[in-house]
């Protein structure tokens, strides 16, 4: 695979980062995973307006090269002959100069789409204050996940498939790196981004569809106490799409769920990225 590596086109096994880059130094860096269906990056609009929106955040100027990135995209998808991956755009803060005056840098590479289909997957539900979580309004998608990660080992390591955090007041907020529905009767439930959760463009979409079948749709302050009253559950993400979970013996027929999980691939096998 051709990736690009900061103005360079490269082969992956010869691409190299600076070492005094200060995303590899510092974790000064953002990140989208965006998804490639028939060689069309899906909402890439609502990616680009979250590394923006992320850029602001962390004082990042770099107009100019989010402009950059569309046609990037295009001539990596080309390149590589892509149909259907998960490609993943980097910006980090730059290498050092004596005159630390470092310039942004720019990486895309890519990656395969996994199937999932013996579901439901277990979770596991953990207190973030255990792990070294970033948590800020708004939310950013930054290279800062080791919180992240060994949360995800140490659920892996119980035999789940990710792990659910639960904040200092009870409210449950996000995955290790996925975001988390619930439905209660007909209402689509998922933990408010006023917690410092990450507003995925799948989730997004995912709210969208469910409008379009007639469910309510709140964001809210969701408690752990509060699971065992819900009817379904599942957790979505760039890379599973909709992906229906269990825990401790919950049971459902998982019947809006997998409306949603057929409506969003469906989506996904169009190469269309317009819910309407």
């Amino acid at each position: 695979m051709m990736i690009y590596a900061n103005g360079n086109w490269v082969k992956a096994e010869d691409a190299v980062i600076p070492f005094n880059d200060q995303g590899f130094l510092y974790g000064e860096s953002l990140f989208e995973t965006i998804r490639t269906n028939h060689g069309k990056p899906f909402r890439i609009e609502k990616h680009l307006e979250r590394l923006q929106s992320g850029m602001q955040t962390i004082r990042m100027d770099g107009k100019a090269l989010l402009d950059t990135i569309p046609a990037l995209l295009q001539t990596f998808i080309a390149k590589n002959e892509i149909k259907q991956a998960l490609i993943r755009v980097m910006i980090t803060r730059g290498a050092i100069s004596s005159a630390s005056d470092a310039k942004l840098a720019l990486y895309i590479s890519a990656r395969g789409v996994s199937r999932f289909e013996d579901w439901p997957f277990e979770v596991i539900f953990f207190e973030e204050k255990n792990y070294p979580i970033l948590r800020f309004h708004p939310a950013i998608k930054s290279g800062n996940y080791l919180g992240n990660m060994l949360a995800k080992k140490d659920a892996e390591a119980a035999g789940a498939f990710e792990p659910v955090f639960i904040n200092n007041d009870g409210y449950i907020t996000e995955c290790a790196i996925r975001n988390i529905f619930f439905i209660k009767d007909n209402v689509l439930l998922t933990p408010t981004i006023e917690l410092g959760v990450l507003p995925g463009v799948i989730r997004d979409t995912i709210m969208e569809l469910a409008r379009k079948r007639g469910l309510q749709v709140q964001e809210a302050l969701i408690r752990y106490d509060q699971l065992a009253e819900m009817d379904e559950a599942f957790i979505s993400s760039t890379g599973v799409g909709v992906l229906p979970v269990t825990w401790n013996g919950f049971e459902s027929n998982y019947k809006h769920s997998q409306v949603l999980r057929k409506d969003l691939q469906l989506l996904f096998e169009s190469g269309a990225s317009d819910v309407t």
